[in-house]
């Protein structure tokens, strides 16, 4: 396979996997939208404002968005630019990891991982709210994974990972009667399974971090409206920061 690969021309295959990734991302933008709001996955997409249901033609991810200058094809409504953004930036990230780690096991945790994060980021951000029905089939998709390749010689380091992730914001939410929401928590649970215990603290810090600063910023700005902040788009970055810079899978 590889072979073959290597006489395919890195233009051509970086095209590929940037085409595929935008449409995973379009994909996970939907399912970021739909399952709070416990909607289909199956029913054809529409105009939110005018309900108009979108033909092929207004479907192509990034293409179709530049064609129709941003707008509804029907009732000319804007359309949010988080949705060319986010296809722009999945097909950018897919491509990146996908050519980081092809070639080894780990490639399927980093697609995995990808696509948890690019759910619950566009979930929180529109609902402030993270699915136990996106959580539990990528929590049960990486146990599976970590028992069949495990990340180093102790196969039970997921379990470690899992308990480094969930029990402390547990305690802590549960003492504090305040704080980190469950679905973060439960976040982070799936995501020491993935990456391990040292990693999932480590993101726990660079995420935090990260949204104080955003939200210093906001603050001197004058845009802050509420204490809430969606975490979850935090947790992504921190998380790619980590599992990319950790070298441990090297």
């Amino acid at each position: 396979m590889n072979e073959i690969l290597q006489q395919i021309p890195m233009g051509l295959i970086i095209g590929y996997l940037f085409i595929i990734g935008m449409c995973l991302g379009s994909f996970f933008l939907v399912v970021g939208w739909r399952v709070p709001k416990k909607e289909s996955l199956l029913t054809r997409s529409h105009c939110d404002d005018c309900q108009q249901t979108l033909g092929a033609r207004d479907l192509i991810p990034v293409l179709s968005y530049l064609i129709l200058k941003g707008k509804c094809r029907k009732c000319q409504k804007k359309i949010p630019l988080i949705a060319f953004l986010y296809e722009v930036l999945i097909g950018m990230l897919f491509t990146g990891t996908t050519l980081l780690f092809w070639g080894t096991a780990e490639v399927i945790a980093a697609w995995c991982l990808l696509a948890l994060l690019a759910i619950i980021s566009a979930s929180d951000i529109f609902y402030q709210l993270i699915p136990n029905k996106v959580l539990a089939p990528f929590f049960a998709g990486g146990i599976g994974l970590r028992v069949i390749q495990p990340q180093n010689e102790f196969w039970w380091y997921w379990l470690v990972g899992f308990f480094a992730g969930f029990l402390p914001l547990y305690l802590l939410a549960e003492l504090s009667k305040k704080g980190m929401g469950g679905g973060d928590i439960k976040l982070f649970a799936v995501l020491g399974v993935y990456i391990g215990p040292v990693q999932v603290l480590t993101v726990l810090f660079v995420a935090s971090c990260l949204a104080v600063i955003f939200y210093v910023i906001q603050m001197l700005r004058g845009k802050v409206k509420s204490r809430y902040i969606a975490f979850g788009p935090f947790i992504a970055i921190a998380t790619g920061m980590v599992y990319l810079g950790s070298g441990w899978f090297l």
